[in-house]
């Protein structure tokens, strides 16, 4: 099972129906903020959403800890924490809340990297991409586990559903 991470959709509502119903095995679909619209709008109601700086609905927290398998996650729109300048801050935040993984969108650019043990993976935007040629989302799954680690397979898309090759790849993350 696999977990389907977007964000900074900024108001697009049936592209984001689309991607969902392309994906219907996931066990969840986590945004990363700057959704843009009524949070109690299909198809966002399904949905884990944290509230990004475009976003007016305080009733969405600006970050959540999810459990899912063996991945503590850490999710977040970002721009409490400056990652268009650096991810460091939101290091610090991961190791205080002692996950292995952050999910986070703001800067419009997909990133997908391990530091220090932790799987930092922005899904990039669905209606503006900056940084890369097309507008993309995540898939997540967890493929194996260790005592001591924790394997990841991070698949990115484009939003017809094609993979998109050059983003993405096989993770291994602390326990």
């Amino acid at each position: 099972m696999s977990i389907l991470v977007i964000s900074d959709t900024h108001g697009l509502v049936r592209e984001v129906e689309q991607v969902v119903k392309r994906h219907p095995q996931v066990e969840q679909i986590l945004h990363c903020g700057d959704f843009c619209v009524d949070h109690q709008r299909k198809p966002f109601t399904g949905m884990v959403l944290v509230r990004g700086n475009g976003d007016t609905a305080r009733a969405v927290p600006t970050e959540r800890q999810i459990g899912w398998r063996d991945l503590r996650i850490f999710q977040t729109h970002g721009h409490l924490y400056g990652v268009k300048s650096s991810l460091l801050r939101l290091q610090y935040r991961a190791e205080e809340t002692g996950a292995n993984v952050v999910l986070f969108g703001h800067s419009h650019i997909p990133v997908c990297g391990v530091e220090r043990g932790i799987l930092f993976l922005n899904p990039g935007s669905l209606r503006s991409p900056r940084g890369f040629d097309k507008p993309t989302y995540a898939i997540v799954e967890q493929t194996d586990a260790t005592p001591e680690s924790v394997q990841i397979m991070v698949s990115y898309f484009d939003t017809n559903g094609r993979p998109e090759s050059r983003l993405g790849g096989e993770f291994s993350v602390r326990r």
